[in-house]
């Protein structure tokens, strides 16, 4: 494996699971804008519960075994800084999902549930992007390059 391709590989592999939240993003949008019952509600609350735990997960690994490597030799305070906003963004994005569970079956709860899932899927959503483009950002080849061996990021895999 030469230089390039375990910088690559690195940065590939965080691409596409980024490219899998923005993705998973973009269709709950979709299912907020086609949701007309209660039934669609407790399918996108599901959604939203599965993204939490995912996000969570995906974090979590980053946090215990990719990050910490590199902020020792690149300052990544600004990618902290989103995990702490994305951790509480997280717990408000839960109770929008327990809340969508519980909505009474008429036209007007549905409508009030469905506007306040939309604003806070649009909120998560420019976060997460907002910060998985600064990690793209951070672990781009040409910037781990100048820091690290080939040696050095075989090891965060």
């Amino acid at each position: 494996m030469n230089s390039n391709n375990a910088f690559s590989r690195l940065y590939n592999i965080m691409r596409y699971a980024h490219g899998i939240h923005q993705q998973k993003l973009l269709s709950m949008q979709e299912r907020c804008r086609q949701a007309k019952t209660v039934e669609d509600l407790r399918r996108l609350a599901s959604d939203i519960q599965s993204f939490s735990d995912e996000l969570h997960m995906h974090h979590t690994l980053e946090d215990r075994h990719l990050f910490p490597s590199i902020a020792r030799k690149i300052d990544i305070t600004h990618l902290e800084t989103h995990h702490e906003q994305l951790t509480k963004l997280l717990k408000e994005f839960e109770n929008c999902s327990i809340r969508l569970k519980r909505v009474a079956n008429s036209s007007e709860d549905i409508k009030s549930a469905l506007t306040d899932a939309t604003a806070m899927i649009s909120k998560v959503s420019k976060l997460v992007i907002e910060h998985e483009t600064a990690e793209e950002q951070v672990i781009a080849p040409e910037n781990l390059k100048k820091v690290f061996t080939e040696q050095e990021i075989r090891q965060l895999f």
